[in-house]
């Protein structure tokens, strides 16, 4: 990670879990940057509490135009959170693998389980779908780290590996435990619905995450001009969205052809009769 990615990550901590971390000096051209990267991921609030929090620091020198900015970015963005939130939620509670869907509404419905364990799968499983269908999932690892963080002591890690084993998780799982090992500092320990191991390869994953500077996810929409032929509104759109599912394969591979196919469909709605 270069500087600015680097005060992006300990600012993100500091917010979400409270905590303060040594900030290194930026421009104010990489102050810009830093805040770029907040609206990118849709982090500004918590971003901006890591600021409040590390405020006394000598090298926190913000210029005083983009803290205001960033101020009002945060309050609008905290006026529709929750809401946001609650929807990432419930769109996690399906799957488009119709066998798998099957064991997770069984799961759902099943009344052997706090809502806490069944909202920490809803948290893995919409971590799992926003890197299958649109990046990097910044938000969402956070998101999940928070909720662990605060909510560790009531949820049933026995029940939930259970969970995570009859949905075929595991390996997304592990990669999602492995993001909050290197990004959010989580020990091993923290974990134990997956402990995270030294896998090279999953490593290259998350690198190649991080160096990804946008999403292609809504760009893949089919549309019919003013001919009869049909095109995409990004040419490289559906490129990325078959080497995407290419990289994940061995990481959810039941799922993962299905999304893609599901993600095709829900394509073809934007084609106008």
């Amino acid at each position: 990670m270069n500087i600015t990615e680097r005060n992006f990550y300990r600012l993100l901590r500091s917010g979400a879990f409270n905590t303060k971390e040594q900030i290194e000096p930026l421009s104010a051209w990489k102050w810009n940057r830093l805040y770029q990267m907040s609206v990118m991921h849709d982090v500004e609030p918590i971003i901006y509490k890591g600021i409040e929090r590390c405020q006394d620091q000598f090298f926190l020198q913000i210029p005083a135009q983009l803290k205001e900015k960033w101020n009002k970015e945060k309050t609008a963005d905290e006026q529709t959170s929750d809401s946001e939130d609650e929807n990432d939620l419930l769109m996690a509670d399906h799957l488009t693998n119709p066998v798998l869907n099957h064991t997770l509404q069984n799961i759902l419905d099943s009344e052997d389980s706090n809502t806490e364990t069944r909202t920490a799968l809803l948290h893995l499983l919409g971590t799992c779908r926003f890197i299958m269908n649109a990046g990097i999932p910044v938000k969402r690892i956070t998101e999940l780290g928070v909720f662990l963080r605060q909510s560790s002591n009531r949820i049933d890690f026995t029940t939930l590996n259970q969970w995570i084993k009859q949905l075929r998780l595991e390996p997304m799982t592990q990669l999602a435990a492995m993001m909050l090992v290197k990004l959010m500092h989580f020990e091993p320990e923290e974990l134990p619905f997956m402990k995270p191991v030294a896998d090279e390869q999953m490593e290259q994953v998350i690198r190649d995450m991080l160096r990804q500077k946008n999403s292609h996810a809504e760009e893949w929409y089919f549309s019919q001009g003013k001919n009869i032929f049909v095109h995409t509104s990004n040419s490289s759109a559906m490129l990325w969205h078959v080497r995407r599912s290419a990289k994940y394969f061995r990481y959810y591979p039941a799922e993962t052809i299905t999304n893609f196919f599901t993600s095709f469909a829900h394509s073809l709605s934007h084609i106008e009769e």
